[in-house]
């Protein structure tokens, strides 16, 4: 039996329309949103916290709205947003994890330092006086390095400090930058304070401890103990 021409039409556009909605069914399906993660943890409220769709394909979400939500947030200097196929969404944010204090000399504002020595934002959680605070620096603006260049390579000798010797590393309480020719270094329980190169710092505090653990000298009137020098420690009295 012969089908008229108009009929054959419908039936095979329906066939066409049929298999297309299948296929788009089945596309939202398979790449619908399941998991997002942020900076490679994963979030269980993701579709609240960030206003995403859980039935919506990952390609299909409001990318822009989130970038520019985040972005709002003070300590987020950088957004970037993938797609992990077929279901995930991975946000990677410059949330930078403040490893050491800075105290700015002008604004008396303490800021943190991420292990690159980066200035960044701190709020109450990221309080932890474990942390040593480095003092007589100038912050020119968030995001971005102190002007004074050796604060990145004495940031880099407390994260190895911190590993190595924990102990020691939370008895530090300072560092003051304030003169361009060495540091000077706070101890907790220590009334005097130790004179040191900063790309000598572990090895001029290192040198202190054998110094007082053989000696036990009497520094009960030092001020400053100056441990620049291979041969000998210069103990001073006066202004610390």
């Amino acid at each position: 039996m012969m089908l008229p021409k108009k009929i054959k039409l419908s039936l095979i556009a329906f066939i066409v329309f049929g298999t297309t909605l299948l296929s788009v069914v089945h596309f939202t399906d398979y790449f619908a949103l399941e998991t997002v993660s942020v900076n490679a943890s994963e979030l269980d409220d993701w579709s609240a916290k960030y206003n995403l769709y859980e039935n919506r394909p990952i390609t299909d979400q409001p990318l822009d709205s989130l970038a520019s939500m985040l972005m709002k947030k003070n300590n987020i200097y950088k957004v970037d947003i993938n797609y992990k196929l077929p279901n995930t969404i991975e946000i990677k944010t410059n949330n930078y994890k403040p490893v050491s204090f800075v105290l700015d000399r002008r604004t008396k504002k303490i800021y943190g330092l991420d292990s690159d020595a980066r200035v960044v934002l701190l709020d109450n959680s990221d309080y932890t006086w474990d942390n040593p605070i480095l003092t007589s620096l100038t912050i020119t603006k968030p995001f971005g390095f102190c002007q004074d260049h050796r604060v990145k390579t004495v940031v880099q000798v407390l994260q190895k400090l911190k590993k190595q010797n924990r102990d020691l590393y939370c008895l530090i309480d300072e560092i003051d930058f304030g003169n361009n020719g060495f540091l000077k270094v706070s101890i907790d329980g220590l009334p005097y304070r130790l004179k040191v190169r900063y790309d000598y710092l572990r090895e001029d505090i290192d040198k202190f401890i054998r110094f007082v653990s053989r000696f036990d000298p009497n520094l009960e009137n030092t001020a400053l103990l100056d441990l620049r020098y291979d041969e000998m420690i210069v103990c001073s009295q006066g202004k610390k």
